[in-house]
C-alpha cells in the first residue's frame, strides 16, 4: 500500500491511537500499528511525538477530553437533577462491548507506572466525581435529593459504578446488564433518599407463557 503523502493533523493520529489502544491494548499498540494504520510512515508519528509513551499520553488526554465534554453538556442541560443524574448513570455504565471502558481499564493500569499517563486519568476522575457532586448538591438545595453529605454520597455512587464496570468488562457474560443496573439504581436511590424507580423502571422477570 502506498504511503500518504500528507501532513496528517495531530487530532488524526490521536483518534488513530486511540483506536489502535481499544483493538490491542497499551502494551501490545506500537507507532508502527498506528502508522499502518493512517497508511503512512513511522517516521511522520515521531515527527509529531518523540516516544510511544508521549503518544499515548497524549492520546488518553485526547479521549479524556471528548468524554468531559459529555459529562459537561450533560450536568449543564436544563431540567430536574432527577433526570440528569439518569442521564449521567447511561453515560458511565458500560455498553455493548464497552470499548470505552476497556480503554479506562487499561489506562489505570498503565498509570501505575507511567506518572505522566497517570496523571491524565487522575484528571479526568477528579473531574468525574467533581461533576457528580455538583449535581448531588444541586438535587439536595432543590429538594430532590434526601443526602446528609453531597461529596461522600457522589464518592459512594463513582466507587460502585467503577467496581460494578470492571466486573461488567473483565467477566464479559458473568453478570446481565438488566440486573446490573438494577443495582445501580438501587444503590443511587439509596445514596440519593429518593425511590430507585426515578432513576427508571424496575426490571422484572420474565413471565412464563400462558398456558391456554
Amino acid at each position: 500500500m502506498a504511503r500518504k503523502q500528507v501532513v496528517l493533523r495531530r487530532e488524526e493520529i490521536l483518534d488513530a491511537t486511540v483506536e489502535q489502544i481499544k483493538q490491542r491494548g497499551i502494551a501490545a499498540t506500537r507507532v508502527a500499528d498506528v502508522a499502518a494504520a493512517l497508511g503512512v510512515s513511522s517516521g511522520l508519528l515521531h515527527y509529531h511525538f518523540a516516544t510511544k509513551e508521549l503518544l499515548i499520553e497524549e492520546a488518553f488526554s485526547h479521549a479524556a477530553q471528548r468524554e468531559m465534554e459529555s459529562l459537561r453538556r450533560t450536568v449543564a442541560r436544563s431540567g430536574s437533577a432527577v433526570t440528569r443524574m439518569k442521564a449521567l448513570l447511561r453515560l458511565y455504565l458500560p455498553a455493548g462491548q464497552a470499548p470505552g471502558w476497556r480503554l479506562w481499564i487499561d489506562g489505570w493500569s498503565a498509570g501505575m507506572r507511567d506518572k505522566g499517563l497517570h496523571d491524565v486519568m487522575r484528571t479526568m476522575d477528579d473531574e468525574w466525581k467533581s461533576s457528580i457532586v455538583q449535581l448531588v448538591q444541586e438535587g439536595r438545595d432543590n429538594g430532590e435529593f434526601q443526602c446528609a453529605d453531597p461529596r461522600v454520597a457522589a464518592w459512594r455512587i463513582t466507587l460502585f459504578l467503577d467496581g460494578l464496570a470492571v466486573q461488567l468488562v473483565a467477566r464479559r457474560g458473568v453478570l446481565e446488564r438488566a440486573e446490573a443496573t438494577q443495582w445501580v439504581r438501587e444503590h443511587v436511590g439509596a445514596q440519593l433518599g429518593i425511590d430507585p424507580a426515578a432513576l427508571g423502571p424496575r426490571r422484572t422477570s420474565p413471565q412464563p407463557d400462558d398456558a391456554s
